[in-house]
């Protein structure tokens, strides 16, 4: 039986808390919860569950949960607001902000490249250590480095752990702060929104334990997954992996992509948002054995990952099951994140179920 499912939402979106409440009966929900963001207002802010594996804490208001790779909107977006603001440009070779990367033919990779997944470092050789991981001084050296594993700006290849390190190094090399830092500064601290990339220790208690059980292991160094839990990987910024937060602050942040953004801040201009709808590549990805279609920093809803009902719905998803999905068209945002991992292909209904309830409210 489905756990209470707390929260608020419009009487037009209600089938997203039902969406919800399935994902518990059907597919073995721990703790999860689900947020819709409709021109310019939280329509829907629900969750239930429990924030822990043995089910003596309760999924409240304000439990956080590690989101995984949908850490990578939230990346994507601060790159994305740097070059509508003219601080950066996504076409500026990395090389010209980061000098060190231009090594071993890496000259002409582009920012645009890295949030692409085209960059041709898709993943550490040789794999990195455990302990390396969390050196970010090493792992940027390592990267500048490393010689192309793939032709830059010609073959995509999934770049999972490896693209929060260029462009987290990018930003700080452009301003002088850590991704986690800038975002804190610019859009979480004076807008109040409860999304971190480095977790403060006061924050620490609200986070939800992560079940990850059913996941295999890593198999492309350090087995990140089981180190989830843990003080370390819950401090550290790893921002295309270690995001914390809620459905509902990650809805508020990527509201910034649509024209009415919930939060007293001006939307993405329309030369960033341009860039966002640009289909970049739309073929085979050989490290996740799928198709993508993909653009400036999101992916693009198509037949292997119908998460929209026009061309201008773009999203990304984090391993075991969160998911982010922006309908530019609609001025829709839905958000969905959850604490007990499956493995990518298992499971993917849960968060596709809430996206296309969102979306049925809408065309309703």
């Amino acid at each position: 039986m489905a756990p209470r499912i707390s929260g608020d939402a419009d009487e037009r979106f209600e089938p997203v808390r039902s969406a919800l409440a399935t994902n518990f009966d059907e597919d073995a929900e721990l703790g999860a919860c689900a947020a819709v963001v409709h021109r310019g207002r939280l329509v829907c802010d629900v969750w239930g569950g429990s924030a822990s594996v043995d089910g003596s804490r309760p999924w409240e208001s304000d439990t956080i949960v590690n989101l995984w790779s949908t850490t990578k909107t939230v990346a994507a977006l601060v790159v994305l607001l740097l070059h509508d603001r003219g601080v950066l440009s996504v076409d500026d070779p990395i090389a010209a902000h980061w000098p060190e990367f231009a090594a071993a033919g890496k000259d002409g990779v582009t920012v645009r490249h890295a949030l692409t997944h085209l960059a041709g470092l898709h993943e550490f050789r040789p794999p990195l250590e455990h302990e390396t991981m969390f050196d970010w001084d090493e792992c940027c050296s390592l990267l500048a480095a490393q010689a192309p594993i793939r032709p830059p700006g010609e073959a995509f290849a999934y770049h999972a752990f490896t693209q929060g390190f260029l462009l987290g190094e990018v930003v700080r090399r452009v301003t002088g702060q850590t991704m986690g830092d800038w975002i804190r500064a610019e859009l979480t601290e004076p807008h109040h929104i409860d999304f971190h990339l480095g977790v403060p220790e006061s924050v620490r208690p609200r986070i939800a334990e992560t079940d990850h059980a059913a996941m295999p292991p890593s198999n492309d160094g350090p087995d990140r997954v089981a180190d989830v839990n843990t003080a370390r990987w819950q401090t550290s910024e790893f921002p295309s992996s270690n995001g914390h937060g809620n459905a509902r602050s990650v809805a508020q942040l990527l509201s910034l992509l649509t024209r009415h953004p919930v939060i007293d801040l001006d939307p993405l201009g329309d030369r960033a948002l341009d860039l966002v709808r640009t289909v970049d590549w739309d073929g085979p990805d050989p490290v996740t054995g799928t198709n993508v279609r993909m653009g400036v920093g999101f992916g693009h809803s198509s037949r292997s990952m119908p998460v929209g009902v026009n061309d201008e719905t773009v999203w990304w998803a984090g391993l075991g099951g969160s998911m982010a999905v922006v309908d530019l068209e609609q001025d829709l945002v839905v958000v969905y994140a959850m604490n007990r991992m499956f493995p990518s292909t298992d499971h993917v209904m849960r968060s596709i179920r809430v996206v296309h309830a969102a979306h049925a409210a809408v065309r309703a």
